[in-house]
C-alpha cells in the first residue's frame, strides 16, 4: 500500500513540475513576442520621427516666399523648405490616410503617413494609430484649426509646431496592438 501512496505521490509531483515547466515557456515566449513587436514599434517610431522633424526644422529654410506654411490641419501641413539643400524650397505636404488604404495588416486603426515633396510621388514614411498636429504662436498660445484653415494671416503666426504621434503594432500579442507615442514640440528657426 505504501507503494501505491509513492507511485502517487511521485505522479503527483511529476505532474507538477511539468505543468510549472510548461507555464514557464509559455511565459517566457509571450514576453519574447512582447520584446520583438517593442523592438519594431520603437524602430518605427524612431523613423517616422527622423523624418518628419528633420523636415519641420527646415520649414522656411531657403524660401523667399511669405506664405511660408500654406496648408496646416490637424493631421495634415503643408510648407515651403529646401528640403536636399539645392537652394530650392520645395513644398512638402504631409497628411494621414484612411484605414482602409492599409489592409494588408491585421489592425484595424493602422492609418497610413504620407509625404510628398514637390511635384514628385507620394511616399508612405510610416504608419499611425493617430497622428495630430497642433499649431502655436510666439507666445504659445493654440492656434485654432478652424482659423487656420480659412486664413493665411493666421497660419503666418505660426511659430511652433507640436506632433503627437501614436504607433500601434501590425500584429496583436494576447489580442492586444502594443503602442508607441511621440511627443515633440518643434520651433523651426526660420519660422521667428
Amino acid at each position: 500500500m505504501s507503494q501505491i501512496l509513492d507511485i502517487l505521490g511521485s505522479f503527483i509531483t511529476g505532474a507538477t513540475i511539468i505543468l510549472v515547466v510548461m507555464n514557464l515557456n509559455f511565459q517566457i515566449t509571450t514576453s519574447q513576442r512582447e520584446n520583438f513587436f517593442s523592438s519594431i514599434s520603437q524602430t518605427e517610431v524612431v523613423n517616422f520621427a527622423n523624418i518628419f522633424e528633420n523636415d519641420i526644422y527646415k520649414i522656411g529654410y531657403q524660401t523667399s516666399t511669405a506664405n511660408i506654411i500654406t496648408s496646416a490641419d490637424s493631421v495634415a501641413i503643408q510648407f515651403y523648405a529646401d528640403i536636399d539643400n539645392d537652394t530650392t524650397a520645395e513644398q512638402v505636404y504631409y497628411t494621414m490616410g484612411a484605414t482602409t488604404a492599409l489592409a494588408g495588416t491585421t489592425n484595424p486603426n493602422d492609418r497610413p503617413v504620407y509625404r510628398r515633396i514637390g511635384t514628385g510621388n507620394t511616399d508612405l514614411i510610416g504608419t499611425a494609430y493617430s497622428m495630430q498636429i497642433s499649431y502655436f504662436d510666439s507666445i504659445g498660445n493654440q492656434l485654432q484649426y478652424s482659423a487656420l484653415s480659412s486664413s493665411q494671416s493666421t497660419r503666418n503666426r505660426i511659430k511652433k509646431i507640436g506632433i503627437n504621434y501614436v504607433f500601434e503594432t501590425p500584429y496583436p500579442v494576447d489580442g492586444k496592438y502594443q503602442r508607441v507615442q511621440w511627443k515633440k514640440f518643434i520651433n523651426p528657426r526660420n519660422l521667428n
